[in-house]
């Protein structure tokens, strides 16, 4: 089947834009100097990207061109979850006597709903459901990523970074000098982390930061995986790659999300049934292990207080959880938007939490909201978990598990993080989830009578 313009060249695109997104913008506004207002103005080309790819799916669909398909229940959850927020948007200061500033309100629903958007271009491209090209264009990405990342950790020292104007992007353009605190460099915190009292770098590749170059993770690590593993004949040159990707990963030091690729890992060896990949990898991980406690000064401590829940940044977790908890019973409606996390951080405002996706939607939005996030997430899940089952090819079934382990991955990171802060995981999953609804009805055609009527959404051609 001919592939879409849009999977063929656009998605690409915007996936390697997205991915170097934060780098580019860091380099003309901290190095190369250009005006505030010129580098916020191409910082905005994603948000620009998406309204005419809307504008498209919907010429598209009035003139009945395009993939025929049927309204399903995340069409609908996502679609409120945008409503809500724009309600917020509108009326909050009025309603909820807040007087949070524009530029708070803006951010939050930037954060909280917009990138969602995306999930709509997706259902009108199944072809990137159905497409080994696909996952091979972002395995060639994550490749390229994890290398960078690697060099960068042990041949750029934090002066290079500072020099390539990481520092002024975070103090100056983004207003976070909150999270570049405790470092003589001004650089994010995140880029470093305490082993038993001895800081050690982390690995940010061109993420600017450890754990934003760890949460892409939560859907890169199951791409890649399903891409590279279930082959009957497998390349030594898939193989090296996948095994650079492995140890980027694990030169985040980021915890959550270096555990939840291992339980994707396990997960994708128990959907597919091959119980000596199990044990290959089980003796892996506990070389690795053991390797990490000789070689690595202060290891087995960092281990012990991760454990008791004695690291640094637990307590903090526990500060933002029990701060949103109480805030979220004593006014379950909703702050506003922009109340939370880093849209409020960046607005100058005092975040009422942080660190927990579900928390920062129930604060910003009430129940309505984190119930409404939890039924998107289900919904896609059940979609993926289907199109793994029942796909007709192969490219299908191992993009229905790459989204299913990716759902499942920022469900359970999304207690430790507000995952969508990433735009690359952000953006890619919606999309991606998105090809991957209009796939799975067509491989399970429900009861004539119980069929919606059918909406015709566009390609490209």
């Amino acid at each position: 089947m001919k592939k879409s313009y849009l999977t063929r060249v656009v998605f690409p695109l915007f996936a390697w834009g997205l991915a170097f997104h934060s780098l580019v913008i860091a380099a003309l506004f901290g190095l190369f100097g250009l005006p505030v207002g010129v580098v916020r103005a191409i910082a905005a080309w994603k948000d620009i990207g998406l309204l005419v790819l809307l504008l498209v799916v919907l010429v598209k669909s009035i003139s009945g061109r395009g993939p025929g398909v049927r309204i399903a229940w995340s069409d609908f959850w996502i679609g409120a979850l945008v409503v809500l927020a724009t309600m917020f948007f509108a009326g909050e200061n009025l309603w909820l006597r807040t007087n949070l500033p524009i530029t708070a309100e803006l951010l939050g629903i930037r954060q909280a709903v917009f990138f969602m958007l995306v999930y709509y271009v997706g259902r009108g491209m199944p072809d990137l459901a159905d497409d080994d090209g696909t996952m091979r264009k972002i395995f060639f990405l994550v490749l390229v990523t994890c290398v960078l990342g690697i060099l960068e950790r042990f041949l750029l020292p934090p002066e290079g970074l500072v020099a390539l104007g990481v520092a002024a992007y975070f103090q100056d353009f983004l207003g976070a000098s909150a999270i570049t605190i405790g470092n003589e460099y001004g650089l994010p915190t995140n880029y470093w982390a305490s082993l038993a009292g001895h800081q050690v770098r982390r690995a940010g590749s061109i993420y600017l930061g450890g754990q934003g170059f760890a949460i892409p993770f939560l859907l890169f690590f199951p791409l890649v995986t399903a891409w590279v593993l279930p082959r009957a004949q497998r390349s030594v040159w898939r193989i090296i790659g996948y095994s650079i990707i492995c140890v980027a990963l694990l030169l985040t030091l980021t915890r959550m999300t270096i555990m939840v690729g291992m339980l994707q890992l396990l997960l994708f060896v128990v959907l597919r049934r091959r119980p000596e990949w199990a044990v290959a990898g089980l003796a892996l991980a506990t070389m690795l292990f053991l390797a990490a406690i000789v070689l690595m000064p202060g290891f087995p401590m960092f281990v012990l207080h991760t454990l008791s829940g004695q690291e640094a940044s637990t307590a903090g977790h526990l500060t933002d959880w029990s701060n949103g908890i109480l805030a979220f019973f004593g006014k379950p409606w909703g702050f506003g938007l922009g109340t939370a996390d880093a849209a409020a951080t960046r607005s100058g405002l005092e975040h009422i939490t942080g660190d927990n996706l579900y928390l920062t939607y129930a604060v910003e939005m009430g129940v309505a909201g984190v119930l409404l996030l939890v039924l998107v997430l289900g919904s896609i899940m059940g979609h993926a978990l289907n199109l793994l089952r029942n796909g007709i090819t192969e490219a299908e079934r191992r993009m229905g598990t790459a989204i299913w382990l990716a759902a499942i991955g920022l469900a359970i990171n999304g207690m430790t993080a507000v995952v969508f802060n990433s735009i690359t995981l952000g953006w890619l999953f919606f999309w991606l989830a998105g090809s991957v609804v209009t796939r799975s009805q067509r491989v399970a055609v429900p009861a004539p009578a119980a069929a919606p009527p059918e909406l015709r959404l566009a390609t490209v051609d």
